[in-house]
């Protein structure tokens, strides 16, 4: 790599820190400066989505595609915005952004732009799905629950934990992002930190879902950039926290139908979820 190559993937490392911590037009102003090769330009239409300028990042995403139309992230985040669009965005696990060889967590579309989004049951080979024929299929009909301990462990005074199969959801008391924002609140914040340590040394695997609160006349169903926006600044706090790297956790954005403090003060809903199963 040449000393100009290096010098553009510093400034763009730059400029996806800055939209990290929100500071969006400082983001904007680096990459407008780097010109128009794909990976600039993808990281810039990461950004629009980041702040919810959703045609922005499909028009960004677009000029991509006209140089490279097999570019995956353009392709996954153009997708993902036409998703939400139709209000049929759902909610799938989004991996964590690494930019630069850093843990740098990029946040909404910085993150869900690598998608390709996946469930369980794509993720498996197709003859795996079909080996075995469906009349000798067995389905076993014994309840699960969580392991008590489990529960008991994170059971903390700030939660509500409730259990979901075999493992446990862990709805925060209190809201903790700021108004129209994904940047935590000093509270929020704190908050996490405290989560962090509580999961620290579990053999578990943590999903983390974000939420948004819903506006009049926009779409009820579906996921939103914020909401995973959400979850991403979340999960960097949690790693640090728990000393475990950021890809040891699953970032989604939850319907938006699925308020956690459903009919309560709205600041509530500026949150996440955890969602934390045995490994």
């Amino acid at each position: 790599m040449n000393a100009v190559s290096h010098a553009r993937d510093v400034d763009r490392a730059r400029a996806a820190d800055l939209a990290r911590v929100g500071d969006h037009a400082a983001a904007k102003l680096i990459l407008n400066g780097l010109g128009r090769d794909p990976a600039t330009l993808d990281l810039l239409a990461r950004v629009h989505a980041q702040r919810g300028d959703l045609a922005e990042a499909a028009a960004v995403w677009a000029e991509v595609l006209s140089v490279d139309p097999e570019h995956a992230s353009a392709l996954a985040g153009t997708r993902l915005i036409s998703d939400i669009t139709r209000g049929g965005r759902r909610a799938h696990p989004v991996p964590v952004a690494l930019i630069g060889g850093s843990l740098a967590l990029v946040t909404a579309a910085l993150a869900a732009a690598l998608l390709p989004i996946t469930s369980t049951h794509d993720e498996q080979p197709p003859d795996a799905r079909t080996s075995t024929p469906a009349a000798t299929q067995q389905v076993s009909t014994t309840p699960v629950s969580p392991d008590p301990a489990l529960m008991a462990s994170l059971a903390t005074p700030d939660v509500r934990v409730e259990p979901t199969g075999t493992g446990v959801r862990v709805v925060f008391q209190q809201g903790m992002f700021l108004p129209d924002s994904t940047s935590l609140s000093p509270q929020g914040r704190r908050q996490l930190e405290r989560w962090g340590q509580v999961l620290r040394g579990k053999e578990v695997r943590v999903t983390v879902l974000g939420h948004g609160v819903a506006v009049p006349g926009g779409p009820t169903t579906g996921g939103s950039a914020t909401a995973v926006a959400r979850a991403a600044a979340a999960v960097e706090v949690l790693a640090v926290a728990g000393e475990q790297p950021p890809t040891a956790f699953v970032l989604r954005s939850a319907e938006q139908s699925s308020a956690p403090h459903a009919g309560a003060d709205p600041a509530l809903n500026r949150t996440v979820t955890l969602q934390v199963d045995p490994r």
